[in-house]
């Protein structure tokens, strides 16, 4: 089959490899050249689990080296990255210092890895789009950069797509038409696809720096009572009144850091400033990360994206489909953009290999998984004016993301594989009835009950004091919740014997 992928992104490329490696023509397509910067940087357990299946499946040890922080380094060195042991949360408020005390109630420590050998990472885009994309060509992908399509026409049961490259007009014969270019990408603009009201409404202000002090030292005189792991090896989030800040860690000593804003006024406010207006008028807001921030120098021009989110009415079609970014995104929160793209190219991987595939089954379920995601992040949004509700109702997340991953390292697979399983349990009735009732007043009072279900965490357990690590214990007691006994559990079948969320 013809295949034409627009967009060299790391899903792109991995597709496209694949794609190759099954025998296809593929041609992928970018308006941009190598190495060129790109945001979505945080990885999570759900994410590698993905990386493994298809490094297995296809042969390509790259990517499972890709999948932890300490493969990576060892296999992989000249690719920059961080290390993230989990998710650090910290509530701010508007004018003060950040102030935290012996009941941790303004910090939370969510633990994605027991060691710092199997943790995630963040990935500098720069690095692993440019090595996927190499060897996306090296297996056979026909590549090129720097292209201008201008047109696409449908012919009998192809396409035909035409363009300019340096200039010259260019044209190119496809089957199968796979956008993975991102936002208002190529079929966005060329297919009349509906656009969807989404929510929330964000604006982001972000840059990559080098400089940046620590945050522990900035918040002197606070308590941080030690959690899982140390709390800057972590996607950090910053929870604010007009919305959230990120922070991640590189190893090479940069950060990638961005607010992410919410409310309308704010974002009235910041659409009339420059980006380094906007980003120094919310540091001015919040005195310890100005503070933190103050000696730290961008390492590339700092940038906003007035209306982060967008989504559209769908997501495959005769003869093309959509990868996740292209068809919508809602937040960085929760870090579900690299999981659910690399799920969504192990789907059409899986497709292609059985010869023309179901694009219709591929649309159907990410439009729901779309739905699913947004009751989720729309939720959280809708509490970050009260950490405490914010810090319950974030626990859904994990909760789901913790009972996927350990269903997913300790059951056998359904006979179509966990590709077709729906991200983050939007499949599951059990965690789509825990999401509805992020709604319900005082739902933080009851946050144990209800993510009891699928909590093989040991989440909410008050004893804890919001600083939760990879424990093997509550997921043995909870064995009954995936249909195993206690000694199943404990057949070592888990990262490095333990993993969770």
């Amino acid at each position: 089959m013809r295949i034409a992928i627009v967009g060299s992104g790391f899903a792109g490329s991995i597709l496209a490899r694949i794609l190759a490696i099954q025998g296809h023509r593929v041609q992928l397509l970018d308006r941009q050249r190598h190495p060129r910067f790109a945001l979505g940087e945080s990885s999570t357990p759900l994410a590698a689990i993905c990386l493994e299946r298809l490094a297995a499946r296809y042969e390509l040890d790259d990517l499972h080296a890709l999948a932890a922080w300490g493969r990576w380094r060892e296999r992989l060195p000249h690719l920059r990255r961080g290390l993230k042991r989990g998710f650090t949360f910290y509530g701010h408020s508007p004018g003060k210092p950040f102030a935290n005390g012996p009941a941790n109630e303004r910090r939370l420590l969510v633990a994605a890895s027991p060691d710092d050998s199997i943790a995630d990472t963040h990935w500098l885009r720069e690095d692993v789009d440019h090595h996927l994309a190499v060897q996306a060509g090296a297996a056979g992908v026909e590549i090129l950069e720097e292209v201008e399509l201008s047109g696409v026409d449908r012919r009998g049961d192809g396409w035909h797509l035409t363009g300019t490259h340096h200039g010259q007009p260019i044209h190119f014969e496809a089957d199968l038409l796979i956008d993975a270019s991102g936002p208002g990408g190529f079929l966005a603009r060329h297919l009349p696809i509906p656009r969807v009201e989404t929510e929330p409404h964000t604006t982001l202000v972000f840059g990559h720096f080098e400089g940046m002090a620590d945050f522990a030292e900035v918040a002197g005189g606070t308590n941080f009572p030690q959690g899982p792991y140390p709390d800057e090896q972590a996607a950090v989030h910053h929870i604010l009144e007009e919305g959230w800040m990120y922070v991640l860690p590189f190893d090479h000593g940069t950060v990638s850091a961005g607010f992410v804003i919410a409310e309308d006024r704010t974002r009235e406010k910041l659409a009339s400033l420059s980006p380094d207006q906007a980003w120094q008028r919310l540091l001015d807001r919040y005195p310890t990360l100005r503070d933190q921030f103050a000696p730290a120098r961008p390492a590339r021009p700092i940038g906003k994206i007035p209306h982060l989110q967008h989504r559209l009415a769908q997501a495959a079609g005769d003869g093309w489909a959509l990868l996740p970014h292209a068809y919508c995104f809602f937040s960085p929160l929760f870090s579900t953009g690299i999981a659910w793209s690399l799920l969504a190219v192990e789907r059409l991987s899986l497709l292609l290999e059985q010869g023309t595939p179901d694009l219709q089954r591929y649309g159907d379920l990410l439009s729901l998984e779309a739905d699913h995601i947004q009751k989720l992040v729309a939720g959280a949004y809708a509490t970050m004016g009260d950490f405490d509700r914010f810090a319950a109702g974030s626990l859904l997340y994990f909760a789901a993301a913790s009972f996927a991953e350990a269903s997913q390292r300790l059951l056998p697979g359904p006979a179509d594989g966990w590709a077709w399983s729906g991200f983050l349990g939007s499949t599951d009735p059990v965690i789509r009835e825990m999401l509805s009732r992020i709604q319900e007043s005082g739902f933080e009072e009851k946050i144990q009950q209800i993510i009891a279900p699928r909590n093989l965490a040991g989440l909410a357990d008050p004893a804890r004091n919001r600083l939760y690590p990879v424990d093997l214990k509550p997921l043995i007691e909870g064995a009954g919740l995936l249909g195993l006994t206690a000694e199943e559990i404990r057949i070592p079948r888990l990262r490095g014997g333990l993993a969770l969320t």
